[in-house]
């Protein structure tokens, strides 16, 4: 394989269901539509579902079952602030302790990672496809990663360590609205530091945001974020009636132009991926599992 995608949803209720191949409903339609795409280039990358809406999801849903005793109006809109707030309340750091939340989530994200390690070499280039809170998620996991990296030599497994970030597409992103608590705003280091020099001069962290999406913003205005963040795309995506609306939010993964700009970026990835094979190591029993310790500040 000479690339690896990694997706990751946002908010919401998520179906913990997969198909054959391992990947998660809410990835399943982003993945075919890339495949179609890319044709026999698809053959080239690995795909990956990062799924962690089990966490929260359980807690939600049960005091949204306790709420149907209470006289309370307005019930589906109350289920989807649950929903969609109690997620982004829910992922933030509340102590130094392992068993957090925080921890949680990104022991989540750290076992899709790995299963998708298990398919690529250590060296592999590494695409994040990242929705709504998932880009916050991802951006405070690679922060906790990159705090461990602090030399510029690169670690004995550079994948696992996000050392060969080439590419991240945040959609339908949330972060401007995590880092008013900070003063200064420091975003992550971009690309991965274990690129070899074609692929990080094609190394681009991509932005793209409905502009109905009202939980969709650019990145660049933010303080720091314009010397990493390549673009800000707006993008109407979704059914004539959808892309008007903040439903847009959620219209992003099977947005037939979406796919098309993603397809197109990962086939410039393709062609700057040289060198030596990226094929699967044998199997690692016991890879070191890491633990951050401090939040990202977006």
């Amino acid at each position: 394989m000479k690339l690896a995608v990694a997706i990751i949803h946002g908010i919401g209720n998520q179906q913990d269901a997969k198909d054959a191949e391992g990947q998660h409903a809410f990835a399943q339609g982003l993945i075919r539509g890339l495949r179609k795409r890319l044709d026999v280039e698809a053959a080239d990358i690995a795909f990956q579902s990062l799924y962690w809406a089990n966490v929260l999801d359980k807690r939600e849903l049960a005091y949204l079952e306790k709420l149907e005793q209470e006289p309370v109006r307005w019930r589906w809109m109350r289920r989807l602030v649950t929903l969609f707030l109690g997620d982004a309340s829910g992922y933030r750091k509340v102590s130094q302790a392992y068993d957090t939340t925080y921890e949680q989530v990104h022991q989540s994200v750290r076992n899709g990672l790995n299963a998708l390690r298990a398919k690529v070499g250590p060296n592999t280039p590494l695409v994040v496809l990242a929705h709504s809170l998932g880009g916050h998620i991802i951006s405070n996991y690679i922060w906790d990663q990159q705090k461990l990296n602090t030399t510029p030599s690169c670690p004995r497994d550079s994948f696992l360590a996000m050392e060969t970030l080439a590419c991240l597409v945040t959609f339908g992103c949330n972060i401007p609205l995590f880092t008013f608590a900070y003063d200064p705003v420091q975003p992550i280091r971009f690309p991965g530091h274990c690129l070899d020099e074609r692929l990080a001069r094609s190394a681009r962290w991509l932005n793209v945001y409905a502009p109905a999406d009202l939980l969709g913003y650019p990145l660049r205005p933010v303080q720091g974020y314009a010397a990493v963040v390549h673009e800000d795309r707006p993008m109407a995506v979704g059914s004539w009636f959808h892309r008007h609306t903040p439903l847009s939010h959620l219209e992003y993964w099977n947005d037939a132009r979406f796919q098309d700009y993603l397809a197109r970026h990962l086939r410039e990835l393709l062609r700057a991926c040289t060198g030596p094979s990226t094929e699967p190591e044998p199997a690692q029993p016991g890879l070191p599992s890491t633990l951050g310790v401090q939040s990202s500040t977006a």
